[in-house]
């Protein structure tokens, strides 16, 4: 058991700015959601003092643990048991930078602070390039890491199965605030199935425990060798699956898929006209189902439009 713990240190910084605190949790592993609620709190004190909303503060903080599960990274000093917390997404889309910022705002809950980097330059894989952030390296998030995830130093939440079943011990609200850091780190919204997907490959089982706890009658979703755990757009809009702090393009699409009216049998004049120019303007079937859903909040099936593709009109 440590007495002190490191806070933060700026890489390169002056040892001035280094902080200590006395917080001896040491890194043995979480069992209880109680135990995971005393050390965030312990370590909220120990940095910062007071804190003001208990119930708010735990909620961010397991919405925090779900990024840590997904696709955020980790950097670990080689000589001590620190950690940094890295955060890269899309630029493609402009609310991803305030995404961002809500993320590393929990951060700032803890006492750990944590700085905006140049952005990743458009590649191969990010066309669009990343919006990039670094919080400072601290014992904190190597307690995360190893004591809240179960994970040893040298493995990874993509390739290692975190060992966190003391969730499903967690409170329903509490459970859903971690579903929703994980959905907004690794969900998606499939147009298609009318599904939100979360794909986190080696923890399919919790995942999907956790949602069937909260009665979202979840399924297993293949694609490409890829399993993830999918729920319908109806219930992940009922749930508020994604981010309550920023109206994200995952957000705003899930609004529209289970807000849209549909058409099962004979659809109205206009949109039969309206699909018809598009298609004689040379879109193909799955640009046509987008258009109408975003400017007419309607909801086609791409077979429905495939069949007038193949009878020509």
């Amino acid at each position: 058991m440590r007495e002190r713990w490191f806070v933060s240190r700026k890489p390169g910084s002056a040892s001035v700015t280094n902080k200590w605190a006395s917080i001896n949790l040491g890194f043995a592993p979480i069992r209880s959601p109680a135990e995971f609620e005393n050390g965030v709190l312990r370590i909220r004190l120990a940095h910062l003092g007071d804190v003001k909303d208990k119930d708010r503060f735990l909620q961010l903080m397991y919405y925090f643990l779900g990024w840590m599960v997904g696709d955020a990274g980790k950097t670990f000093s080689t000589r001590h048991q620190w950690a940094r917390f890295q955060l890269q997404l899309c630029r493609g889309h402009e609310e991803n930078l305030a995404l961002g910022n809500s993320v590393m705002d929990c951060i700032t809950q803890l006492g750990v602070p944590w700085r905006r980097i140049v952005d990743a330059l458009p590649n191969e894989t990010e066309p669009h390039g990343a919006f990039k952030w670094n919080s400072y390296f601290s014992e904190v998030f190597f307690w995360f890491h190893v004591s809240c995830l179960g994970l040893a130093k040298t493995e990874v939440t993509s390739h290692h199965p975190v060992k966190m079943n003391w969730l499903l011990l967690a409170s329903p609200e509490s459970r859903l605030w971690f579903l929703r850091g994980l959905a907004d780190s690794d969900g998606s919204v499939n147009i298609r199935n009318k599904t939100v997907t979360i794909t986190s490959e080696p923890n399919v089982r919790l995942i999907k425990d956790l949602l069937t706890s909260l009665n979202a009658n979840p399924r297993e979703y293949w694609y490409r060798g890829n399993c993830g755990i999918s729920i319908t757009v109806a219930i992940a809009n009922t749930l508020w699956i994604f981010s309550p702090f920023v109206d994200t393009h995952r957000c705003k699409l899930l609004r529209k898929l289970a807000n849209a009216r549909v058409f099962p049998r004979k659809w109205p004049s206009w949109l039969d006209l309206k699909v018809k120019r598009m298609i004689l303007q040379g879109r193909d079937p799955s640009s046509i189902r987008n258009a109408v859903l975003d400017e007419d909040t309607v909801y086609v099936k791409l077979r429905s439009i495939k069949s007038r593709v193949d009878s020509k009109i």
